[in-house]
């Protein structure tokens, strides 16, 4: 619990500098404390930018401010500026946001980089899903629920969470800066998601950037992306020729693991062959159904990647997975939390 607060403290020490006011991001895009970056002293990461910043530097939790990182710039499509960051080799382990400065404007992303002393062989990843902030489907709110549950993730000794999908109940402005309230008291790097309640207005975009990214923990390899451009059977969008990218960024990885917020079996039929067929995952992660059974809803025909859904943290679940030289090895769902 001590741990929560000190991120509580954090988040509001650093807020007034950090996402614009109606919480949706500023200056830096990624990484935020829903796409974290995590490295080791002396390792890389990338951030994207709206603008080129005179200055990026790490800030600790008790608002040190770090020397700033040396970055090498690219300007990319879309008016966006991609710096290419060294963490310094003597930085010590711990959370830090990101903070950058242009145009006479200091931008700061709490809980966005996360350095580590070194990335284990074993750890464990909580998941929870649908958390449904804004629903009154339960006597208890959803975003009461999801604060139990991210207490028990915070003391699941996991290496990070993945929340995937559903955030919101109707993707609604306020329901988005609630759940960032919440999500801020993990004490994990947390990875999310969209789901198809959170696509109103673009509200997710403008809170965490990119719906298809990836990332590296160690020697494994993670791909997160968005079902909702394959409704249909087939897409040309941008996420195709990026899910080719990832998939072949990750090919030497461990294990090669994807997450989203749901399978389905008439998604784009490319996105389906880059994944689960030309080279298919080691392992899928998702949620959606509510239930961690899901042989009848979902038939997966390729037959290949083994898959974990878990039930939806809105009706008081979460998972436990362990990642570990012999495989990716999902524990049975835990109620976290009461829903009345």
């Amino acid at each position: 619990m001590r741990r929560g607060l000190l991120a509580v403290a954090f988040l509001a020490a650093t807020a007034a500098v950090g996402r614009q006011p109606d919480g949706t991001l500023g200056l830096v895009r990624v990484p935020n404390n829903g796409v974290p970056a995590i490295v080791t002293p002396g390792g890389v990461f990338d951030a994207t930018l709206t603008a080129r910043a005179s200055a990026i530097r790490l800030v600790s939790e008790n608002g040190e401010a770090r020397p700033a990182l040396t970055v090498t710039w690219r300007e990319m499509p879309g008016g966006l500026f991609l710096a290419h960051c060294t963490v310094a080799g003597h930085a010590p382990p711990g959370t830090y946001a990101l903070e950058a400065d242009a145009g006479g404007n200091t931008d700061r992303n709490v809980r966005s980089v996360y350095v580590r002393k070194s990335f284990p062989e074993y750890y464990l990843i909580a998941h929870l899903t649908d958390t449904h902030v804004g629903s009154e489907r339960h006597p208890r709110p959803a975003a009461d629920i999801f604060r139990d549950a991210v207490e028990v993730a915070n003391e699941s000794a996991a290496a990070f969470a993945l929340v995937t999908g559903d955030l919101t109940e109707g993707g609604e402005a306020g329901q988005f800066r609630t759940f960032i309230e919440i999500l801020d008291t993990c004490t994990l790097p947390t990875f999310v998601c969209s789901g198809n309640h959170d696509r109103k207005a673009h509200n997710y975009e403008k809170a965490f950037g990119p719906d298809t990214y990836m990332f590296r923990f160690g020697e494994d390899g993670y791909i997160a992306f968005d079902t909702k451009d394959f409704v249909v059977a087939d897409s040309i969008g941008p996420q195709d020729a990026d899910l080719e990218v990832f998939r072949r960024a990750v090919k030497g990885a461990r294990w090669a693991i994807g997450f989203s917020h749901r399978y389905e079996p008439d998604m784009g039929i490319r996105c389906q062959l880059v994944l689960f067929v030309d080279n298919p995952l080691d392992h899928f992660i998702f949620g959606h159904y509510h239930r961690a059974g899901i042989d009848v809803e979902v038939p997966f025909p390729w037959g290949q990647t083994p898959i974990t859904v878990t039930p939806a943290t809105v009706d008081g679940y979460m998972r436990v997975i362990d990642v570990s030289a012999k495989g990716v090895g999902p524990r049975p769902p835990e109620r976290v939390a009461p829903i009345e």
